[in-house]
Formats: structure tokens, sequence, C-alpha cells
């Protein structure tokens, strides 16, 4: 046989046995995609903490009022030192208050008010429409208990703060008129109260209800101006006084 041809047959071979080895070669495969754990595996998001107020608690607002009961006081100074008892009419008086109840029993809370009445007499000194008259405005702190099974809510409380004192007279002189001061003036003093009472409830909000309240201030001194001066100061001892009220409270 031809050497060419054997050679050429031979190269032939060689290439068909490459093509062959070549069709039969795969590629490495590519790598599984990456699996993840299903949503549940995750553990839930921590729930975000609540604070449940208290059964009670929450803003309020009251509102009082009724007939003030004056105790005798003391007249302390009329143009210089002076002495005698002072007799009150019997007043009135009105309240509001707001505040915060933290929860049945506690709650705080200020109070603005009205406290007035006239003056009936004072031994020696003459008198015309003298209105005696108090603003407070307090801070108060009330304890109530609501009965169980019940609708009644007894309750006691205090409060201190301060009192602008009016005294208004549309004259006043001593008996032998060497001094006399009319219109109105005014002196912030201190001032205090304590109270208790019932209160009856009439739904979950709102309230009504009957208490005492005893309210006291410190000395109030007067001073009206004079030409030529010095001033003509008329000083009191402090009022205390006994209020029976009717009460409206109101939960929101």
């Amino acid at each position: 046989m031809n050497k060419s041809l054997i050679a050429t047959m031979m190269v032939s071979l060689a290439g068909a046995g490459t093509a062959s080895a070549q069709a039969y070669v795969y590629p490495v495969p590519p790598p599984p995609p990456p699996t993840y754990p299903p949503a549940l595996a995750y553990p839930p998001p921590a729930p975000v903490p609540l604070y449940i107020l208290p059964p009670g608690a929450g803003p309020y607002a009251s509102l009082d009022a009724g007939p003030t009961f004056y105790q005798n006081g003391e007249l302390k100074n009329f143009d210089g030192p002076a002495s005698g008892s002072v007799h009150y009419a019997v007043g009135a008086s009105a309240d509001v208050s707001f505040g915060y109840a933290f929860n049945r029993y506690v709650a705080a809370g200020v109070e603005l008010g009205l406290n007035t009445t006239t003056i009936d007499s004072i031994p020696g000194y003459t008198l015309s429409d003298a209105q005696f008259y108090n603003l407070p405005f307090l801070v108060n702190l009330t304890f109530s208990y609501p009965i169980p099974h019940t609708f009644i809510t007894p309750y006691i409380g205090g409060g201190l703060g301060g009192s602008d004192s009016v005294f208004n007279p549309a004259g006043m002189s001593d008996n032998n008129f060497n001094s006399n001061v009319a219109g109105e003036a005014d002196d912030v003093v201190f001032a205090w109260e304590a109270y208790a009472g019932l209160r009856f409830q009439l739904n979950p909000a709102m309230s009504l209800g009957i208490g005492y309240k005893y309210f006291g201030t410190g000395n109030p001194n007067f001073s009206y101006p004079t030409y030529p001066p010095p001033d003509i100061t008329v000083g009191f001892r402090g009022v205390e006084t006994h209020s029976i009220l009717a009460t409206f409270t109101w939960r929101f």
C-alpha cells in the first residue's frame, strides 16, 4: 500500500477519535441555587409593649357650688391697731377644678373659685354695703374609695395655694368719723382647704355628689391711698368658712 495513503488514513482516524472524545466531554455543572429557610422558620417580631391605664385613670373636670357660712372674724387694723368682732352674712361659694385621676383612688388637680359674703357689722364702726370675697387658686389631692357593687364613692381631700382677698365697702368709718375708706382693695394671701363628701355615679363618665368644704386664709391687709399720705390700712384676721356644696364631676 502506498505510504502516503496510509498516512492519510491514520490522520483521518486520529481526527475522528478526537472528535468522538470531544463529543462526550461535559463541562462542570453550575452550583445549585442557594436555598433559604421558609418564612416561618424566622422568629416573629417581638410585640411592642403597650401601657394599659389602670381602671379609673384619666383627666377630669369638676364643678361645685353652694352656701357658705363664715366664722366670726376680727378687725386687726383700721388706720392703726384696732380690734373688733367681724360678723359676716351667709355667703356663697363656687369652684371649678381640672385634674388627673391616677386610678380609682387617687387624683390631683388645680382649683379656681369664688367665696363671697358681706360684713353685717363691726362694733364701733359704721359700714355701708361692705362686700368681702376671696378668689382662691389651689392645688388639691383627693382620695376616693368606690364602694364595691354600688354607685357610691366617698372621698376626702385637701389643698394648698393662695387667694386674692378683696374688700369692697361703699363706706367704712369709725364711729367718730376720724377715718373713712371706700372702694375696692385686694391682697393676695396664703390659703388652704379640706373637704369630704359622697359622689353618686350616673354612668362611667359622670357623677353627682354632695360635699362639705372648710376654707381658710392668712390675714389680709387692704391699703387705701389718702392725700396727703400716709395710706389708710384696713386689716382683718383671715377668714374661716364652712360650705355645703353640690358637685358635678365629668371624667373624659
